[in-house]
């Protein structure tokens, strides 16, 4: 079996091909958990505390 260099050459671009797609995938993988904490921070920065005696928000008007 004759192993050209082309063949070499192929090979080497596709080991080349798979690392570049494996960095790509790393790369928005971290992107996406940012986004996520990001997320997270965002929803529990905009969580209300609510006075329990304020009659604020236990009455519903039904009337249109």
């Amino acid at each position: 079996m004759e192993i050209s260099a082309a063949s070499v050459s192929a090979y080497q671009q596709v080991n080349i091909q798979n690392d570049v797609a494996t960095a790509v995938a790393g790369k928005a993988k971290d992107n996406l958990e940012l986004q996520g904490a990001m997320v997270l921070q965002l929803l529990e920065s905009a969580v209300q505390i609510t006075d329990p005696t304020s009659p604020l928000g236990q009455t519903i008007d039904i009337r249109a």
